[in-house]
């Protein structure tokens, strides 16, 4: 039989067809050759070509069938990537859409029998979130370089942890060892409020002026006269009562009470280079860990901006998700879930007594106890709950701290 006039309507139509799909049935992985019905792919099973194929096939199946599949699972998850992301979707639609493409490698030259055998093997494998509905199976591509670059940044974090708690030891260690070459007696003072017998009750201040100190010399009576024979004179002192014995060894006797002795200075000295190392510490602490960002998952904020409308200013909700390091889903106190820039929520204080979280600063990350609340200096006083510094209290700002859900 000839081929149709070049232009008919036969001709035509014959070159739409074999443009387009055909079944999928009718299709010969090993030979690339798509049949147009029946009776043309049982006519391809009995040539000559065909028959060469199958002896290549015959002589090392497993690599034919694992090439197939290494082919189609790429070029499917390659899709699912591409066009889908991680969105949550009908497995079926998307081998519509990858069946679409002339040249797709067919599942019926893989190892899998059917669509839901192999949604089943993503889901196994780790590669993809799988669930089924009621209309079918349904799956969600896991981004792995995502998990990779989180799992390495919780490393990092906990590394960091580690190192900063390890600090703080030696740090502790280093205090302890000074106070005990002070002899155990460093004295830690600290502030205490005033308290008056009555309102009206005046402050008075004793300085302690020591009076003046007589001053002694030694006068040589004559050239012969033995070293040891030398006695301290006490010159009159012009404002002073009169040179008389027992007020001049009272003097020096009040003199020597007023002088501080070596020992105290020794440990005042010591003292100061203890909190030397501590400040030192705390501003490191300061600037490693205060960030231009300060949200984290599980605090308590409430929202300051009027762009979600009357009824959402000023709601308090929980943050559930952190999208970066700006931006969270913040869970509202009536459910609405809702996508927040740090700039449009600030931190929530909650009663006396209550669990906060320091968000920003020093002691980032810490769980607190809320001791007390300075409204004239806009700070909280917080004794912290857990880890290597627990029971130290510390003063924070407003926005250093939120109260934890």
């Amino acid at each position: 039989m000839g081929k149709h006039e070049k232009g008919s309507s036969k001709d035509l139509a014959n070159r739409t067809k074999s443009k387009g799909l055909q079944k999928l049935k009718w299709f010969c992985q090993m030979c690339q050759k798509q049949c147009r019905d029946a009776n043309g792919f049982k006519c391809h099973l009995t040539s000559e070509a065909h028959q060469r194929q199958l002896l290549l096939f015959a002589e090392n199946s497993n690599s034919y069938l694992r090439q197939f599949s290494n082919d189609f699972e790429k070029n499917f998850m390659q899709l699912l990537r591409t066009s889908y992301g991680t969105k949550r979707v009908r497995a079926n639609e998307v081998y519509n859409v990858y069946i679409k493409d002339k040249g797709h490698v067919h599942m019926n030259s893989t190892v899998w029998h059917s669509l839901t055998g192999f949604v089943q093997y993503l889901g196994s494998s780790g590669k993809c979130k799988i669930d089924e509905g009621d209309k079918g199976w349904y799956i969600a591509y896991i981004d792995q370089e995502a998990v990779i670059r989180k799992e390495e940044d919780q490393r990092k974090q906990q590394q960091e942890r580690d190192d900063e708690e390890r600090h703080m030891q030696i740090v502790e260690e280093m205090v302890a060892r000074g106070k005990e070459l002070a002899g155990g007696e460093v004295d830690e003072y600290e502030a205490t409020e005033l308290v008056r017998d009555t309102p009206d009750q005046k402050i008075q201040l004793d300085l302690g002026f020591s009076e003046k100190k007589p001053i002694t010399s030694t006068v040589f009576t004559s050239k012969n006269t033995s070293i040891f024979d030398l006695k301290p004179v006490k010159k009159e002192d012009p404002d002073g009562p009169g040179p008389s014995g027992s007020s001049g060894s009272s003097n020096r006797k009040r003199s020597r009470s007023r002088s501080p002795g070596p020992s105290k200075s020794l440990k005042s000295s010591k003292k100061s280079a203890l909190d030397e190392i501590k400040e030192m510490e705390e501003r490191k602490k300061e600037r490693k860990n205060r960030k231009d960002y300060w949200m984290t998952e599980g605090i308590v904020v409430k929202v300051i901006t009027k762009s979600l409308g009357s009824n959402y200013y000023k709601a308090k909700g929980v943050v559930k998700k952190m999208i970066d390091d700006y931006t969270a889903q913040v869970k509202l106190d009536d459910g609405t879930v809702v996508k927040l820039d740090q700039e449009h929520v600030e931190t929530v204080i909650p009663s006396i007594g209550r669990q906060m979280l320091v968000v920003n600063g020093a002691y980032r990350g810490a769980e607190t106890t809320l001791e007390s609340i300075d409204e004239k200096r806009f700070s909280l006083r917080l004794k912290i709950a857990a880890g290597p510094t627990r029971g130290r209290v510390i003063e924070v700002p407003y926005e250093d701290a939120s109260k934890l859900a």
